[in-house]
């Protein structure tokens, strides 16, 4: 997906490949209801925008995969080890 496309599927308007160059390179920051329709238009959960470390995102991008009974399940055994 190029960037002007994912702009265009984020419903960002205002000179839109050029926005998405500047939050890709750190420019400038998305407000967090552009974030929001970013991650629509990536099928990912917006909190993968601000995910601290590699390791975290990849975390949340296994996660929003999952159905809600798997999330389930996986919070089941997560309390099984603590």
């Amino acid at each position: 997906m190029t960037l002007e496309q994912v702009a265009v599927a984020a419903e960002i308007e205002d000179a839109a490949s050029v926005r998405m160059s500047q939050y890709q390179r750190g420019v400038h920051t998305p407000r967090f209801s552009i974030a929001q329709n970013l991650a629509k238009a990536l099928d990912v959960p917006v909190e993968y925008f601000y995910s601290p470390d590699d390791q975290t995102a990849e975390l949340l991008l296994r996660w929003h995969a999952l159905s809600k009974a798997q999330q389930g399940q996986v919070l089941k055994s997560l309390e099984a080890l603590l």
